[in-house]
């Protein structure tokens, strides 16, 4: 396959990242998975992954909600003792990341043969090979050319969500871990997407 040319997007320093995690894991370091099971995962576990989104919504859809089947269900729910042992990661950028863009007009079928469908399939062989690809591009001096991908949100279109690389790790600081059920956006989330909280 010719080398792939992807245009980036740059995350400026100052921007803030959300990553929903477990609250176990409150005050632990960032941490980029290997399990080469998710999305844009390595599936030869050569480098590890951090999912992120932009803002609450979109980063519950992508995480707790990812399996959803609300189309079938009379009511959406999730109960309280789950919505305890979550934590919203804030984390800061430091310096800019650079992302290829695969939201860009064309570039999923111009430089990578894929449509929609195979995108957004749970079976994530185009996607992994896609994240193989992008982590192994480099500049001309040799230098990593991008820190991770920037894709479409399958559970929250249109919004996007970002994949980054533990090569970006330098370029994060973890903010604050905040409980979920604290999360000033948490109450909109319930009333915009209809979510009901039930007793544990």
């Amino acid at each position: 396959m010719p080398t792939p040319d992807v245009p980036s997007r740059i995350i400026p320093a100052g921007e803030l990242l959300q990553h929903v995690s477990r609250a176990a894991y409150r005050g632990t370091a960032l941490h980029f998975g290997r399990s080469g099971g998710n999305r844009y995962d390595d599936r030869a576990l050569r480098f590890g992954t951090l999912y992120v989104g932009f803002d609450l919504a979109t980063t519950l859809m992508e995480s707790v909600f990812r399996q959803h089947r609300w189309s079938r269900c009379a009511k959406r729910v999730i109960t309280r003792t789950e919505v305890y042992s979550r934590m919203v990661r804030a984390i800061g950028v430091l310096k800019p990341l650079s992302l290829a863009d695969l939201t860009a007009p064309g570039v999923m079928a111009s430089q990578f043969g894929l449509n929609l469908s195979q995108l957004a399939s749970r079976r994530y062989v185009h996607t992994q090979r896609i994240a193989a690809l992008v982590h192994a591009l480099a500049e001309p001096d040799g230098a990593p050319r991008f820190d991770g991908v920037l894709y479409p949100s399958r559970n929250n279109h249109p919004a996007q969500c970002t994949a980054l690389f533990d090569r970006a790790d330098a370029k994060l600081s973890l903010v604050d871990d905040i409980a979920l059920r604290d999360h000033v956006d948490w109450p909109s989330f319930l009333s915009t997407y209809q979510v009901v909280v039930l007793p544990a």
